[in-house]
Order: structure tokens, then C-alpha cells, then sequence
């Protein structure tokens, strides 16, 4: 294809409406949740490659240049490939934080910080993949512990980078790290034998869903729910393996109910993020900026954290919109009572709720009608009930306040058909 006949395909593409049909609860199949994805995945590499360079430190400069001079060489051979690079989690949120800070307002020292680790894990996968020039791409760095470490899901590999690096060489299948009296020479590969030092923080939980014990999320401390304080990354006191087995459970249950959206979450899901364990309750959280990724606290009942699962995806899978199409006009105020939040919320907030929970109450619905063992306890029956309560009262604020954006009507259409299809829920439950 012509650099030209790219273009406008490109133009096209971009301009083509944003179709939000099956956002909430696929019907049919996942071609909603693919759209939105390449919409987004296209996002991102304008993003990446265009951060003002003239905001970033003198010395992070040249490395972010590298990068992206060596990302762009790998997308004209294969772009699949050097999309699917940007799209990581670990990548993504970086390139999601440093766009929200580029205008006059912004952190730009942040910005150069989440550029420079972006940049070098950037590199990391390229030559992982052996999509370097052959003399590779050398980065001397600036100050001690200008970067942390380095990490890829992928390999899954977490390489701390020590306060005495001065520099690293990435090479095509290796990345070279150089302090003042020694040199090592890490083979990137995913059985190579690990350094001092690293290790695979990664655990398979279906393929390419993993329990993630390292988490580079810049914005893990901030936390909006009043009853929780920020994502600090803990197991629980419990294993890996007790954390991976409870939610392969999760994803059997799903399969076998929501067979579409368990489809969805192979592609939108990446990291599970463990942040504890919690026995009388359960915490999780999610951000727009780190698409593929959630946190969760271990609970003992499997209800419970397939709940979690659905719900933390269900707000990823929006998020990705929301980094589209705000959906409506007035999202941000006024402020509205939300059926699952103690504090007013505006609109935004209590379409996150609706959207998440209703397909949660899909998955009572068909466990009821398949006479699954758990739909006979009275607990399970009352937290039905509960549930469609509450998506009800959510989605009667949201239909009667909402002034919707052009892509924002498809969503609200499919939100007022599931509300209708839950109403009879209502009236089966208070007329048996």
C-alpha cells in the first residue's frame, strides 16, 4: 500500500462514527469491544509519537526519539506487531498518564519520568524481538536511579535496576546493563535463566490474563472510593496459586454464563492486580488510564469475586470509550445520589455503576434459570434482588438526566433495553 493510500485509510478510519452497541452486554459477538479497542489502540500510537519534546528533560530527550524512531521502523514492517507493544498495560498507562500532562498545566517533570521508563520499555520489547538495529540503541543514564526497573509481561520478567546503573545497551535479544566496574548482559528470553535480582512476577491465570505482583501504575495511590486508601500491592498473606486457582474459577463461571463477555475479557484483560484479602468484604478498583488492568482483594466466596472480575472489566471496557467520546454532554455535573455509592456522583459515576452491574445481574439471571445450586440459598436470591435494585434506580437517573453525545445514544439505547429487561425481573420478584 502507498504511504499515500495509508493515509487515507488512516482519515477514514478516524472519522469513522464511533458504534457502541453492544458496549454494555454482547449479544451476538464481540465486534463492539474489538471497535472500540482498535479505536483505542490507534489512540495510543498518535500518542506515543507525539509528545512534545520539547517538554521533556535535555537528557530523557534522545532516549524517547530512539524509541519511537525504532517503534516506527517495526510498525511499517509489521503494524499488529508494534501496536500490540503500546497496548501492554505496563505501556499503556504510562503513554495514557504523560498525555494528560502535556498541556501548560501539566507535571512535566512527571511527564519526562513516565517518557523515560515508557521509552526504555519500549525498547525492552523491541529487542526482545529482535526489532533493534543491529548495533542497538545505548542510554547512559542521567542520575542514580533514573530508572526503577525494567519489566515485561511478555517475558515476565521484573529487572530491578540498581542506584549504580550508568547505563543500559539494548541489542537485538539482550539488553546490557553497565555500572562503573561491571558490565551484564541479560539474555531476553522467556526461559532464560534470571539475574541476581529479578524475577517472574507474572502468574498465569488463562492465557495472556496474568496475577500481576509488580504493578508500575503512576497513579496506584490515588484512590476515589471514601472506603478505601489507594492500591498498595499485597498478596493477603495468601499464595499466587490460591490467588490464580480463585479466579480461574471465576473465568470457568463466566465461560459457561457470559460465555460473549468472557470472549470480551481475553481481549480487553491483561493484569489482575492482588491488593490484599479481605474476608468480610470486598475492595476493587479500576482507572481510565490503565486499560486491561484492575485491583482486586482476595474474598473467600467465588460469587463474590466473579462479581469483582465483571464489574473492574465492565469499567475498563468503558474506560476505553470515555478515552473516545465523553458519551454525554453533562458528565461531570451536576451531582446525582448513585445506587452504589454512599457519596453524590456525577452522572459519569453512576453510568460506570449501571454499566458495570448489569451484566452482573445476566450472570444471576442464567445461573437462576439453569437451577445452578448456589440460586436456591436465600443470601444468593437477596443479592439479586439487590442488584437489579440497584441497576434500575441507576439507569432511571441516567435515562431521564442524560443529554447524550452522537456515539453516546447507541450506549444509552442499549442501557434503556437492558433496564426494560430487567424490569420484568421487578415484577416477576414482586409478583410470583
Amino acid at each position: 500500500m502507498s504511504t499515500r493510500s495509508h493515509t487515507r485509510r488512516r482519515t477514514a478510519l478516524q472519522k469513522k462514527a464511533l458504534t457502541l452497541d453492544e458496549l454494555t452486554i454482547a449479544r451476538r459477538d464481540t465486534h463492539t469491544v474489538r471497535h472500540v479497542l482498535s479505536r483505542w489502540v490507534r489512540r495510543l500510537e498518535r500518542a506515543f509519537q507525539s509528545v512534545p519534546v520539547r517538554l521533556l528533560a535535555e537528557h530523557d530527550r534522545q532516549l524517547y526519539v530512539d524509541a519511537v524512531t525504532a517503534w516506527r521502523q517495526l510498525s511499517a514492517r509489521d503494524r499488529g506487531r508494534a501496536a500490540q507493544i503500546l497496548r501492554l498495560p505496563t505501556h499503556s498507562v504510562l503513554i495514557e498518564c504523560a498525555l494528560r500532562h502535556q498541556g501548560p498545566n501539566g507535571d512535566h517533570a512527571a511527564l519526562s519520568a513516565w517518557v523515560r521508563e515508557l521509552s526504555a520499555l519500549v525498547l525492552l520489547e523491541l529487542a526482545a524481538q529482535g526489532a533493534l538495529p543491529a548495533g542497538g540503541i545505548h542510554w547512559i543514564a542521567p542520575y542514580p536511579a533514573a530508572l526503577r526497573d525494567l519489566r515485561s509481561i511478555r517475558l515476565n520478567l521484573l529487572l530491578p535496576l540498581g542506584a549504580g546503573v550508568t547505563a543500559l545497551h539494548f541489542e537485538p535479544g539482550a539488553v546490557q546493563i553497565e555500572t562503573a566496574d561491571s558490565q551484564e548482559r541479560v539474555a531476553l528470553l522467556p526461559d532464560a535463566d534470571l539475574p541476581a535480582g529479578a524475577s517472574r512476577p507474572y502468574h498465569e491465570i488463562v492465557p495472556g490474563v496474568y496475577l500481576a505482583c509488580s504493578d508500575n501504575n503512576p497513579l496506584s495511590d490515588f484512590e476515589a472510593h471514601p472506603d478505601k486508601q489507594g492500591n498498595t500491592l499485597s498478596l493477603g498473606d495468601k499464595t499466587a496459586a490460591e490467588w490464580t486457582k480463585s479466579l480461574q474459577r471465576c473465568w470457568a463461571m463466566m465461560a459457561r454464563y457470559l460465555p460473549h463477555f468472557a470472549e470480551e475479557l481475553r481481549l480487553v484483560a491483561t493484569l489482575i492486580v492482588p491488593v490484599g484479602f479481605e474476608p468480610e468484604r470486598h475492595l476493587s478498583a479500576s482507572y481510565q488510564e490503565y486499560i486491561g488492568a484492575i485491583y482486586m482483594t482476595l474474598h473467600p466466596n467465588d460469587m463474590t469475586m466473579v462479581e469483582a472480575v465483571i464489574h473492574e472489566f465492565q469499567h475498563n471496557k468503558i474506560n476505553a470509550a470515555f478515552n473516545l467520546d465523553p458519551l454525554l454532554h453533562n458528565a461531570f455535573a451536576p451531582l446525582f445520589s448513585s445506587p452504589v455509592r454512599p457519596d453524590p456522583r456525577p452522572l459519569h459515576g453512576v453510568i460506570l455503576a449501571v454499566h458495570a452491574f448489569q451484566p452482573v445481574a445476566l450472570l444471576y439471571e442464567r445461573m437462576r434459570d439453569d437451577a445452578h445450586a448456589w440460586s436456591t440459598q436465600p443470601s444468593w436470591t437477596r443479592r439479586f434482588d439487590v442488584i437489579v435494585g440497584k441497576i434500575r434506580d441507576g439507569a432511571e437517573t441516567v435515562l431521564t438526566h442524560a443529554e447524550p453525545t452522537d456515539a453516546g445514544r447507541l450506549f444509552f439505547a442499549e442501557m434503556q433495553l437492558w433496564d426494560s429487561h430487567f424490569a420484568e425481573h421487578t415484577s416477576s420478584a414482586t409478583n410470583p
